[in-house]
């Protein structure tokens, strides 16, 4: 059963949705809210599969309650607006939904999310494959790569890129490519040493060599800085 939690201010949306959804068998309703405020742990970050969510809700916007959370869940949004669809795209959202939803096309969303769900559970960061950052502030991670623990350290790691279903680790004796979300694997490393800059990039701070407008030069390579991490980015480098 895939478990989905609905964020919307708006009932008559929510009841829409939930009535859609209930049409699917494998799909079931975790719970359906107003606000993020009103999620109770548990069922934001326990019981939940996919997240379907509003970008304008009272006082804040959905976008900026998905990047709090450190591994969100496939995350669809659903709105009456097409302005956030290119933010969207940075935040690795799965589908963007304009309201009212034709069921055709929530079709398609529920497709895609029953092909991608499988690699996501099948894959999850966990402490025994050592995408995770060790206890005590540690020095060092493990990755499997090749049939193997491979351990690198913080210091050696470049910049990681997003390739799809995988991630390639960029350092400085060599490429490791392995089979991992973005926003995963960065909630697990040293959150002062290492920085999202991009829906595809997270770099190692001590490797910046130059930052230009939205290009950062890092280890003789020139990355993008998206539109939506500039000022953080920024901020965190220059110290503006």
């Amino acid at each position: 059963m895939i478990r989905c939690l609905i964020i919307d201010p708006d009932p008559s949306a929510r009841k829409a949705l939930s009535r859609e959804l209930s049409r699917h068998e494998q799909f079931s309703i975790a719970g359906m809210y107003d606000s993020p405020q009103d999620v109770p742990f548990a069922v934001s970050r326990l019981t939940t599969d996919v997240l379907f969510i509003e970008v304008a809700l009272p006082g804040r916007n959905g976008l900026d309650y998905i990047r709090t959370m450190e591994n969100p869940p496939i995350t669809v949004i659903t709105t009456l607006y097409r302005e956030y669809a290119v933010e969207c795209f940075e935040l690795d959202i799965t589908d963007y939904l304009i309201k009212p939803v034709e069921p055709a096309r929530l079709l398609k969303t529920l497709s895609k999310i029953e092909r991608i769900l499988p690699e996501r559970k099948k894959h999850p960061l966990t402490l025994s494959e050592s995408s995770s950052r060790p206890e005590g502030g540690g020095d060092h991670l493990f990755i499997r790569a090749d049939k193997k623990q491979v351990k690198l350290y913080y210091s050696d790691i470049l910049f990681v890129e997003s390739i799809k279903d995988y991630i390639c680790i960029h350092t400085v004796s060599g490429q490791y490519i392995i089979h991992q979300t973005l926003s995963g694997f960065t909630a697990a490393l040293p959150q002062d040493r290492f920085l999202r800059i991009h829906r595809s990039y997270t770099v190692s701070i001590a490797w910046i060599e130059s930052l230009s407008g939205s290009t950062l030069r890092l280890a003789g390579r020139d990355l993008p800085i998206g539109r939506n991490y500039l000022a953080s980015a920024r901020k965190r480098i220059l110290g503006e």
